[in-house]
């Protein structure tokens, strides 16, 4: 059973990386200027549910905190920022470069999230804690005759 949660969980995190990329051309395509921005970077992200929270845990070391923002709207949160590039100005020769700089952006879908979200960020992680919204328990209704 857990190995079908995995794949499941999978599937359904390459269609949210999938939709993110559409939307970003989508809006792009739309606007000239932004086809001209530089590319976003995607940082690694963990999305998880608990009994009454949804997390959502990013990884974005070297990331000022000022530098960050989170905002939801609806359904949708969305957390930018950006990660300036550290290293020297002038020439460089790389063997190897895998740490991106720049802006980023991450836009995820969280089921009926409640308003009252917390963010952490401590050793180059990200924590945002988003409660559930309250279910509402169904009943009966009983129609009355008039």
């Amino acid at each position: 059973m857990n190995s079908d949660n995995d794949r499941i969980f999978r599937q359904i995190w390459k269609m949210q990386s999938e939709m993110e990329r559409l939307l970003r051309e989508f809006f792009a395509s739309k606007n000239p200027l932004l086809m001209m921005a530089e590319d976003l970077w995607r940082p690694p992200t963990d999305v998880f549910e608990t009994g009454s929270n949804f997390v959502v845990k990013m990884e974005i070391a070297g990331v000022k905190q000022e530098d960050i923002k989170i905002t939801l709207s609806g359904d949708t949160l969305i957390v930018r920022g950006r990660r300036e590039d550290t290293f020297p100005s002038g020439k460089r020769n790389f063997r190897q470069m895998e740490i991106n700089h720049g802006a980023f952006e991450r836009v995820i879908l969280i089921p009926a999230p409640e308003e009252n979200i917390r963010a952490s960020y401590k050793d180059g992680f990200l924590e945002i804690t988003l409660p559930k919204a309250q279910q509402i328990e169904s009943r009966s209704i009983e129609i009355k005759a008039t």
